[in-house]
């Protein structure tokens, strides 16, 4: 009796640490075993070219995929993928049928791999678009006194539906106070649209004016 017991006390700390260890690595080598798994999940579509997406059906994707357990239970807790329409589109919006395969698929872990998808053909509404240059506004707040304003690019170039193209004058950017900033100053802003905008962000140079002028907006080429 005294043996067992001896056996089940001496060097305690060393066994559970043993213990642990033995657990640790358990877990380490189920979460880098490859395996398989079939997973229904959500999906996003990214357009090629000058198009946008206003539909799509259906709304999910059973997915074969292999990799490690680990980043499948978290693709399947997520649940989300892209997919890419590459190739060329109609050259009118309206809804297309679309051909699914395994290069098309991005999945958020690049050790992934896709086996299989289901369906095979995806139904999209897609809307061309046109491609518009117009001026950037500056959004600025706390100037005070006299100052001259660049902008590096003053225009950008935005891609929107036709019907929308007249309505577009102008993408401004995001608001900036610029009451403790000391000039000069050069300040990287992003621009803000409902639509997609090349480029995404413009340099706003700052100076301070000369009494009595007014302030000025300059372009890259004054």
């Amino acid at each position: 009796m005294k043996s067992v017991h001896k056996f089940f006390t001496e060097n305690l700390h060393y066994k559970i640490i043993a213990v642990v260890f033995s657990v640790l690595l358990w877990f380490l080598a189920a979460n880098k075993e490859i395996t398989e798994a079939t997973l229904t999940v959500k999906y996003i579509i990214i357009p090629a070219g000058d198009y946008q997406i206003v539909d799509y059906s259906p709304r999910e994707l059973k997915l074969k995929v292999e990799g490690y357990r680990r980043e499948i239970i978290q693709l399947k807790e997520e649940g989300r993928v892209k997919v890419f329409l590459r190739g060329e589109l109609p050259q009118e919006s309206g809804w297309i049928e679309w051909k699914l395969n395994k290069d098309s698929i991005k999945l958020p872990f690049s050790t992934l791999k896709v086996k299989s998808v289901s369906p095979e053909k995806i139904r999209v509404k897609v809307e061309k678009l046109i491609r518009k240059a117009v001026p950037v506004k500056v959004e600025l707040t706390g100037l005070t006194g006299k100052v001259k304003i660049r902008v590096i690019p003053n225009y950008a170039v935005v891609s929107l539906p036709e019907e929308s193209a007249t309505s577009v004058i102008s993408v401004k950017t995001e608001k900036v106070d610029v009451s403790e900033v000391k000039f000069p100053a050069v300040i990287e802003v992003n621009l803000k649209s409902r639509y997609r905008v090349e480029p995404q962000k413009v340099e706003i140079i700052l100076e301070a004016g000369d009494e009595g002028k007014e302030k000025t907006i300059w372009n890259r080429w004054n």
